[in-house]
């Protein structure tokens, strides 16, 4: 577990804050990136961004991983209207963009994790959200909650509908 209190409490370098957060910012970009946004360049945009942006940090608002876990959501919703941005001009100026190999790509797509990752992709942004906070980030229903404005309850209610809209998905639609 991660020292909590000092980090909500105290400033951090961008060194400690690396060292805190950085794999966790990846696993949770690969959660909330969806279809469009590539997860490596969410978490690297994401924690540039919480680097520049550390003096602005105000502990008074909120813990240091709340403020960082909504810095990935939001880069992570920009990727999103980038792609779809790009992808909508490309069609309209009828060109195709070249299909590149990325043999990383198809070696993660063979794991039994990339079913996972699939079928979350298909899942809302805001599902996305909430099952990364909870399960990626790990905090509990009442941090999940004060992040994306809900009550600790409501968060739990909604971390379950997501969980059950995923469960579908896996299942391939089947109860």
């Amino acid at each position: 577990m991660l020292p909590r209190s000092r980090v909500s409490i105290a400033a951090v370098t961008p060194e400690e804050l690396c060292a805190l957060y950085a794999a966790r910012v990846c696993r949770f970009a690969a959660v909330v990136a969806g279809r469009d946004g590539d997860p490596d360049d969410i978490a690297q945009d994401a924690l540039l961004k919480a680097i520049t942006r550390l003096d602005r940090f105000d502990a008074r608002r909120g813990s240091m991983e709340g403020w960082l876990w909504h810095n990935v959501a939001n880069t992570a919703k920009d990727a999103t209207r980038k792609a779809r941005l790009r992808a909508l001009l490309t069609e309209r100026l009828g060109r195709r963009e070249p299909a590149v190999i990325n043999l990383e790509d198809v070696a993660v797509e063979r794991l039994a994790a990339g079913e996972l990752l699939e079928a979350i992709a298909r899942l809302s942004p805001r599902d996305r959200q909430l099952l990364g906070l909870r399960f990626v980030a790990d905090l509990d229903t009442a941090s999940v909650g004060q992040i994306v404005g809900l009550s600790a309850e409501s968060a739990r209610r909604a971390i379950g509908r997501a969980l059950d809209r995923l469960r579908l998905l896996v299942s391939g639609g089947v109860r």
